[in-house]
Order: structure tokens, then sequence, then C-alpha cells
């Protein structure tokens, strides 16, 4: 059935306007972005094929635009517009982490997930943090698998000194989502620490993350 033809107040549109966003299926979330369907396919058709492709949204974030663009219906112009809903939302959680102070790994959570989790190589990033807690600025310093002898402390308290850095929040992110700490995450983290203790910095948290689950060494207690 086209989306014309469905009772105009079951729209996802119309929906959406009465009853909030939040109401709203996957498929009619996916149509509502799509906006409009083609010649061959109606919106709604295509929106349930992304939703099927995606598996329920769970490998929305990893796919590519010609990814997307391998289903019937989408093109560049809606591939597109699925990518930059993607790239809005992850701009959306960094600002508001920007913005507050950070107290616990939830804070930072969704942000590091959603841009560090879904990459496919390690990324080591270190986020800097004045003495209220809220971020001076993050950087991602190393790429690839970490050991002891990549993640270099020179560039990572270089940086904290130039930015009058109170803290730093560690971030590293395993591509398997697989976020048990390794023996050269754990042996790393506490070279680090040892550094920091020296600098007269603290190292508030090291946080691995995954496309959808994190580990806190501070929650786990293993900040030592």
């Amino acid at each position: 059935m086209r989306i014309k033809e469905m009772e105009h107040m079951q729209r996802p549109r119309e929906k959406a306007l009465r009853d909030g966003i939040g109401t709203l299926s996957d498929a009619e979330l996916a149509a509502l972005i799509l906006s409009s369907g083609n010649k061959q396919r109606t919106v709604d058709q295509i929106a349930h094929d992304l939703v099927r492709q995606s598996k329920g949204f769970s490998r929305l974030t990893d796919m590519t635009l010609e990814e997307l663009m391998q289903i019937d219906g989408i093109r560049e112009a809606k591939g597109l517009q699925i990518v930059a809903a993607l790239e809005l939302s992850k701009r959306a959680m960094k600002a508001r982490s920007y913005m507050f102070s950070i107290e616990s790994p939830a804070d930072v959570a969704v942000w590091f997930e959603m841009e560090y989790g879904v990459l496919k190589q390690e990324h080591f990033v270190c986020v800097y943090l004045d003495t209220k807690g809220k971020i001076i600025t993050h950087k991602t310093l190393f790429k690839g698998s970490l050991n002891a002898s990549l993640v270099h402390p020179r560039e990572i308290f270089k940086e904290a000194f130039l930015q009058n850095a109170h803290a730093i929040l560690l971030v590293h992110n395993h591509p398997s989502n697989d976020v048990t700490p390794s023996e050269d995450d754990r042996k790393t983290t506490t070279r680090l620490l040892e550094v920091a203790d020296t600098m007269g910095i603290q190292i508030m948290d090291h946080i691995i993350v995954g496309k959808d689950r994190y580990y806190s060494f501070k929650q786990h207690d293993a900040l030592r």
C-alpha cells in the first residue's frame, strides 16, 4: 500500500507531530528520513528493506554509502540522507559531552561508541579535562593495535601540558566489539598511571568501547 493511501493521521509525519517522534516504529522512522519513494517502490517498502538489511538498525552505523545503495530504491541522495542523520546524531552526542562536566563513563559512552566503536582499526584517544571535569579538547594520538611500545606517554602528556589539562580520560576501541581488556591494555594503563603520577596529572579513567558497549577500568576497580 502506498503511503498516500494510508490513513492521513497514520502517516509517519502526522503521527510524529501528533504523538511524538518516539512513537514511530523503526520502519516509520526510516520512512520519515527517506521522505519519498520512486516510480517503482513506495517509501514504506524501501524503509522496511532498510530496517531488514540493517538488522533492525543494529548494523546501520557500520553500513557504508555503497552498502546502503544496494537496497532497491536507495541511491546517492537517499543514502546521504541516512549517513547525514547518523553523523548529526554523533555530533550531537559529542557536543553534549563537551557541554557538561564528565563525572562517569556514561556521560561520554554514547558518543565514544558512535564515533569510535564502529571503526575497523583501533584508535587511541585522549580527552583532556579542566579542573571542573569539562572537556577542553580530545585528540586521536595513536592508531593500530594497542601495545606498550605504540602508546608513547610523551605524546599524551605533552598535549596535556599544552592544553593546561587537569585530568586525562583515555579511550580506545576494540573493532571486535569485545571490550574485555587485553593484557596489553592493562600493561599500557599501568604504565600511563605511573607516568601521570610523576607528572602530577590525573588519569580519570580508561574506557574501551565497542559499537554498543564499553568497559571502564575505574568502574571495575582496575585503575591502579
